[in-house]
């Protein structure tokens, strides 16, 4: 609802905020999924025109539209007339930045649902997914190909927000090969690549999206220097490289299956390869962070979890990688560098 100032809001004003932050989710993921903000991308315009566009009924239209003012996405510059805001502007299609797919993602029934039934996650410590869904996340996407397509795409959107900054944390000139383990349609291999122009690149992923990746690399102008290959990294499959990327992929998975994700990479890399894990670290000072609430949505979904350092740092020593350091980055993710022994 409304964010009254915090100076302002009484505690229960202040909890009411966020005990309907729900409504705003849903606000964001219709304007989004109904491609709104697309139809101002010329400037100001009135919300019957609009309407007309997308096909949808005036009054709702209307109503949406005001409810994202209080969402920030819109302002209301004369009698239902409406234009985007700075923040609006990132639920535009293909314009750096966007965040389009994240916003459908994350108000789709594959995210929404197990969410809903956290309090039996709780009671559990098990996903909620298969009883939201009637299958675990991974089943339901393979089921839903037009919903895993947005999450694939709210993946990217999350991964172009760090991309840049990986080479200039490493200088990747020295690997003749870069693999990108999980790496859907290769936005953090082709940041990579565009830095280091003579690396080649390796992008590893499951067979279907590995497709989907294809039109993203061609757009890029990298298709020429990155080798597609289809598998699962939980199994003997992964190919050969100097240095492995792994972005977003242990916190999906238990310590067991990270164990043995690891370990397949150790398998295939050879002696004195890297490994470069982008992931967020959970702070063991007590200190207010958004990586817990991260780590909810771990546990509903998929029955992963955010980790600390020390956590990390067993977990590499496990498979047989040796941690050398890790470097926080200004998206909030953190570049873990380790060695293969």
């Amino acid at each position: 609802m409304y964010k009254t100032p915090e100076r302002n809001a009484s505690p229960g004003q202040q909890l009411i905020d966020r005990i309907t932050g729900y409504w705003i989710t849903q606000v964001i993921g219709a304007v989004a999924r109904l491609g709104v903000a697309d139809r101002f991308a010329g400037g100001p315009r009135p919300s019957d025109e609009v309407a007309r566009d997308i096909e949808a009924h005036p009054e709702g239209l209307y109503r949406l539209l005001r409810g994202g003012v209080s969402a920030g996405l819109f302002q209301e510059v004369s009698p239902r007339t409406f234009a985007l805001t700075p923040v609006g502007e990132c639920l535009r299609s293909g314009v750096p930045g966007s965040m389009r797919d994240m916003a459908i993602a994350q108000s789709d029934p594959a995210h929404w649902l197990p969410w809903g039934q956290l309090t039996q996650a709780v009671r559990t410590g098990r996903s909620t997914a298969r009883a939201a869904l009637g299958s675990d996340a991974w089943e339901y996407f393979s089921q839903h190909p037009e919903e895993a397509t947005h999450f694939a795409r709210a993946m990217s959107n999350i991964t172009s927000l760090v991309a840049d900054e990986v080479p200039r944390l490493h200088d990747f000139s020295r690997h003749a090969r870069i693999a990108d383990i999980g790496g859907s349609q290769g936005v953090l291999l082709s940041a990579v690549l565009r830095a280091h122009p003579a690396c080649r690149g390796i992008l590893f992923d499951l067979p279907h999206v590995i497709q989907g990746a294809r039109a993203c690399l061609e757009a890029e102008g990298l298709a020429h220097r990155v080798e597609l290959v289809g598998g699962s990294f939980l199994e003997p499959v992964i190919p050969a490289a100097e240095a492995y990327l792994l972005k977003h992929i242990l916190h999906d998975w238990d310590d067991a299956s990270c164990s043995t994700i690891l370990r397949r990479i150790h398998q295939a890399a050879p002696e004195g390869a890297r490994l470069f894990v982008l992931e967020m670290v959970m702070p063991d000072d007590g200190e207010p962070s958004p990586v817990p609430l991260m780590d909810l949505n771990m546990l509903v979904l998929v029955d992963g979890c955010e980790r600390t350092a020390r956590e990390f740092r067993a977990m590499f020593e496990d498979a047989s990688w040796e941690l050398e350091r890790i470097t926080p980055t200004q998206s909030g993710v953190n570049l873990i560098e380790a060695r293969r022994r």
